[in-house]
């Protein structure tokens, strides 16, 4: 029998083999990290992104990219030539937010139809968590961290992927509806829960710590009644949470996708999340009256870097 990786069949995936195969994931470019260290929401945030795509011939060509992509141009008529009328229209947040997900997908290449679902279920938990937290009165996080640890939440199932794609296979396979159900199906086929290959993904990254957090506990709601958490902390897990529990909603059925907003509200409630998430700490009204408009504006954020349903 061949040894190739494709060949094997991994039940319990050896830990040491985890983690080579995470170190040699490559790093995201410096000019990643590098915006990582600014406050999106201050002054000189728009200046901080001019400069560097200027300085950053790849950030540059993307930006132009995405600037003269449907997503943003569709009720344009003029294609845009010049960095700084590029960031004019996409904006310095939402450039960030598809820098990022390029530079990642760029390390998980979405060429599977496997790799497809997880990306299109991890671009729908980024948005949902960074709308919950944009449009909170009170939020101690940032945005653009939720939209980070959103869009990397399940980051060890790619791992998996690249790794194991039999034991992936087998673990779909085994039909579990739920995000509790799932982490029992992944710890008897492989032996770890795609939280705890994630974390160590992570620290490969050198990501922030809270996005690291997001990424070891979002399955776990019960942490959310320990006293020790941090109003930060609390927050962006919660939002990880509904995120995600929203995103499975609408894969099991496109009637979900349709649901007027008082309906949608109490379905999420009575028969999806957890009685350990407290919605009043995030923008939950306000996403199930603006759901439709939220799953549009993501389909063409697919569309973009040709993630397909």
């Amino acid at each position: 029998m061949s040894n190739s990786t494709d060949d094997q069949d991994f039940s319990n995936v050896d830990i040491d083999e985890v983690r080579k195969h995470i170190a040699k994931l490559p790093m995201l470019p410096v000019v990643v990290y590098e915006l990582m260290k600014y406050d999106p929401d201050s002054k000189n945030f728009y200046d901080v992104v001019l400069k560097l795509a200027r300085s950053d011939p790849p950030l540059a060509t993307a930006l132009l990219g995405y600037a003269n992509s449907a997503a943003f141009a569709q009720h344009q008529s003029t294609r845009i030539s010049s960095v700084k009328a590029a960031l004019s229209r996409v904006g310095a947040k939402r450039l960030f937010q598809l820098l990022f997900t390029g530079t990642v997908t760029r390390v998980f290449l979405p060429h599977k139809t496997e790799h497809r679902h997880l990306w299109r279920h991890s671009l729908q938990v980024a948005h949902f968590a960074a709308y919950l937290i944009e449009y909170q009165k009170q939020s101690s996080v940032d945005p653009q961290q939720a939209y980070m640890a959103g869009l990397l939440h399940d980051i060890g199932r790619f791992v998996m992927l690249q790794l194991a794609p039999h034991a992936l296979d087998k673990t779909d396979a085994e039909g579990w509806h739920s995000a509790v159900e799932l982490v029992e199906v992944e710890k008897r086929i492989t032996g770890h829960t795609h939280s705890e290959v994630g974390l160590m993904a992570c620290k490969r990254l050198h990501l922030p710590r809270l996005i690291a957090f997001a990424v070891e506990y979002h399955h776990q709601p019960e942490i959310l009644e320990s006293r020790s958490l941090t109003d930060e902390n609390r927050q962006l897990l919660t939002a990880i949470m509904v995120a995600d529990e929203l995103s499975f909603f609408i894969s099991d059925s496109d009637k979900n996708r349709h649901l007027p907003p008082k309906e949608l509200k109490k379905q999420l409630q009575e028969h999806v999340l957890s009685e350990h998430l407290d919605t009043d700490l995030i923008a939950f009204n306000r996403l199930c009256y603006e759901f439709e408009s939220v799953l549009k504006h993501i389909d063409e954020v697919l569309e973009t870097f040709g993630i397909h349903s």
